[in-house]
């Protein structure tokens, strides 16, 4: 693996997962509304666990830094995620309208990792054992 590529991979992997680590424990213990009526047990509860999944995906994406010559499986399985995660932003903005600039911002920066991670991800590693 060449070293700018592992290390753009290394950056790119640390950025998301730190800005998904980050306030997803945040929210997980003091939760926005975000103007939505959380009032209910259930809905609460649901969007701490969202939370909560998008922390631990900050935590894969962190972890995945470590040893990134072995992780191609994983860097495409958050490719993977990000791509669905842009599809849905997508549809929602076709069936919902416009967001915010600030969401937009994200569709745009989602998209350029999910490319990244599927199309660069990690090369095959041929020295370890089966």
């Amino acid at each position: 693996m060449q070293k700018s590529h592992k290390r753009l991979l290394v950056a790119l992997l640390m950025f998301f997962g730190l800005s998904l680590l980050v306030p997803g424990v945040l929210a997980m213990f003091h939760p926005e509304h975000a103007g939505l009526n959380t009032q209910l047990a259930d809905q609460a509860n649901q969007f701490r666990a969202l939370h909560g999944m998008m922390a631990g995906l900050g935590v894969m994406a962190c972890l995945a830094c470590y040893r990134i010559e072995r992780e191609r499986t994983l860097v495409m399985g958050i490719g993977l995620t990000l791509a669905l995660v842009v599809a849905a932003r997508v549809y929602s903005l076709l069936s919902d309208g416009l967001p915010d600039w600030l969401t937009l911002f994200y569709l745009v920066i989602e998209s350029i990792l999910a490319l990244i991670f599927l199309r660069y991800p990690p090369p095959v590693d041929n020295t370890r054992a089966c």
